[in-house]
């Protein structure tokens, strides 16, 4: 049963809530303090707050939601401070006289939000890359030094990211994340920095910018080759100084932000071409994060498929569906060039466009030429056969010492569904020596 957390004094409000949320399985508990509020923040799943309670703030409330969505109501008068919070990762903000209505749909678009993050987060998959990339954030996750992040499109670069914040000891704040691409180049420096009245047409106030927000915290910077020269240099002073220049201001702000960038393209052929700044690059390039393919993840694809069909079934409401026997081979020996976002995206529109039970390739828009399709026939023709008279450990043996002289050993170990080092274990054990032109080809 999820958990909701009102803070507030109003006890109309905590009376509509609960008839409003009677037929469903909530959990509802007020707190009439901060310091109540406080306490109670680990047993929540989601938290709407006043923004003034009668001991203090809502931001020490905040700061202790530790990635719990966040629903601040403010009156007119203290609009700027919901737009922080909004800027620091609240769930959202909303105005008094409270509209109830859309409280709610808020309120059940965070929990819906909960149920989403819990398969996106998971870094779902039992290959050798991903084995080896959970260990290194694992080993740099507890450090605060620069991150950058390397990889194709739709690998989950800002998934490690999250993760990383995650396994920090800045995770009690929210992570602040800025796709670079998204924002318009007259605009960036004034996001990044923020700006001061009058220092352009449309500068009315002054406003901290998103690396301010990011104080005490982490800064993730998606696909940040595509920043300007003039901002790179910024960010340079940032990350040597830990200094902060609004736009049009000569005054000095200090942060403590740990930066995570993350780029799909050769940063050093961009500093070789002049298009990025080398110090820049030297700066972020302390640690750096390569996230895997997923044609070089294996049988991953398959393991993530089925997180996904989870997924897309209990959210469209179509729980009978499965794939058919063909659609797994399909996936398994797609190139997947978008990656992770690519399965995603496919398995989605398939569950919309199935007529089911069985998915098949061509609603994942996948196709399999006869040549795959006769071998794999095959193959597990073969494997049927065998079934009933070979133990595991025979098959194995069997299935080396047939396709050792054709299959590197990176091969074998996928077609087995193992990592290379299983499948050397496995050799050792059983004492089946390794074929000399197959080790040349390592």
């Amino acid at each position: 049963m999820n958990t909701l957390l009102l803070a507030t004094d109003d006890s109309l409000l905590k009376e509509a809530l609960t008839i409003s949320f009677e037929d469903v399985a909530l959990r509802i508990i007020v707190a009439s303090t901060l310091r109540d509020a406080i306490i109670q923040v680990p047993l929540a799943d989601c938290i709407v707050s006043e923004h003034l309670l009668p001991d203090g703030s809502a931001n020490a409330l905040f700061d202790k939601a530790k990635g719990r969505p966040f629903i601040l109501m403010v009156d007119q008068a203290s609009l700027k401070h919901g737009i922080v919070a909004m800027r620091r990762g609240a769930f959202n903000c909303l105005t008094k006289p409270i509209d109830h209505k859309e409280l709610i749909r808020s309120i059940t678009r965070a929990f819906d939000g909960i149920k989403t993050d819990s398969t996106s987060l998971e870094m779902i998959g039992q290959s050798e890359p991903l084995e080896r990339l959970r260990h290194q954030i694992k080993r740099v996750a507890p450090l605060d030094t620069t991150i950058l992040i390397s990889g194709e499109s739709g690998t989950g670069k800002e998934l490690v990211a999250k993760d990383i914040h995650q396994k920090s000891k800045r995770f009690g704040l929210e992570m602040i994340s800025v796709n670079c691409a998204a924002i318009p180049d007259s605009l960036v420096e004034a996001e990044l920095f923020g700006h001061v009245k009058g220092a352009f047409t449309n500068a009315i106030t002054d406003r901290s910018g998103l690396i301010e927000a990011a104080h005490n915290s982490t800064l993730f910077l998606d696909k940040i080759d595509e920043l300007s020269l003039a901002t790179q240099s910024g960010l340079l002073r940032v990350l040597q100084e830990g200094e902060v220049r609004r736009v049009g201001s000569t005054e000095r702000t200090y942060v403590n932000v740990r930066l995570i960038a993350a780029t799909q393209r050769n940063l050093l052929e961009m500093v070789s071409k002049g298009s990025f700044r080398e110090d820049l690059y030297y700066q972020l390039n302390v640690i750096e994060l390569t996230c895997p393919t997923l044609k070089d993840r294996g049988n991953d694809v398959l393991l993530l498929a089925n997180a996904f069909l989870k997924h897309s079934k209990q959210t469209m409401d179509r729980p009978k569906l499965s794939f058919s026997k063909e659609s797994l081979v399909a996936m398994r020996d797609h190139p997947w060039p978008g990656n992770i976002r690519e399965l995603k995206n496919a398995i989605e529109r398939a569950v919309i466009l199935s007529d089911g039970p069985d998915i098949c390739p061509p609603d994942l828009g996948l196709k399999q030429s006869q040549a795959k399709q006769h071998f794999i026939g095959n193959e597990q023709r073969q494997s049927n056969e065998q079934r009933p008279t070979m133990s595991l450990e025979n098959y194995f043996q069997h299935f080396v010492l047939s396709h050792q002289e054709q299959l590197s050993e990176t091969e074998l170990a996928k077609r087995l569904g193992i990592s290379r080092k299983s499948l050397w274990e496995r050799r050792n054990r059983l004492g089946i020596p390794k074929h000399r032109d197959g080790d040349l080809l390592e």
